[in-house]
């Protein structure tokens, strides 16, 4: 909460919430504020991450792996391949296909980072 109180005071107008532990109603308000929320491919067993996945848009969230940490396979290194995943769980939980969640978020990687691709 505390960190969210700062980010509210500042001007950054793009902003990416990564490792987000805190409460859902949390991420909520901050995704309505159009905050974007990173969701890395440890939500495959987090019942955390998957809160914060029901409760946000599709439309605030990214996929990242946290490699080469909380690989989604017990015993493995995460790695950049694993990403599907994330994208798995995702589609899951909001029942929309892999295909939707891959576009959307990728979609909302080039406009945070304002990437001209």
């Amino acid at each position: 909460k505390y960190a969210l109180d700062v980010l509210y005071g500042e001007s950054a107008d793009l902003i990416l919430m990564h490792a987000f532990d805190g409460s859902a109603n949390y991420a909520v308000n901050a995704a309505k504020r159009g905050y974007f929320f990173s969701i890395p491919t440890s939500v495959w067993f987090s019942q955390q991450k998957q809160k914060l996945v029901k409760r946000l848009p599709l439309e605030n969230l990214l996929v990242e792996t946290d490699a080469p940490v909380l690989s989604p396979v017990k015993n493995a290194r995460n790695e950049p391949a694993n990403l599907h995943y994330a994208i798995r769980k995702i589609a899951e939980i909001k029942r929309v296909s892999l295909e939707k969640v891959a576009e959307v978020t990728y979609e909302n990687a080039k406009n945070l980072f304002r990437l001209p691709i």
